[in-house]
């Protein structure tokens, strides 16, 4: 069995190939949309508290010169019966 133009069938062949992955949506019938996150709306409180949350400082800043200043002034007053009970509470 002789076999003619092979070389011919195989670049046709690589030729289909390369237009057919050069755009392969226009091979694809009823493409489908992608899909779509729609948060609810208590999703989207949430995030909206929790963004806020994040935006605001970990200290009191009011507090902290409030203290600073009875301190200074020797105003600052915490009884031993109030820093024993401390310790033993967060300590047990």
């Amino acid at each position: 069995m002789i076999i003619n133009n092979v070389n011919s069938s195989a670049n046709y062949y690589s030729n289909v190939a390369a237009t057919r992955y050069a755009n392969p949506t226009s091979y694809v019938r009823g493409v489908q949309k992608s899909d779509a996150f729609t948060p609810s709306r208590e999703a989207q409180s949430f995030s909206d508290l929790l963004n806020k949350l994040k935006g605001t400082s970990e200290v009191r800043e009011d507090k902290v010169s409030e203290i600073q200043a009875k301190i200074s002034s020797g105003q600052y007053f915490v009884s031993a019966q109030d820093i024993a009970a401390s310790l033993l509470t967060n300590r047990f």
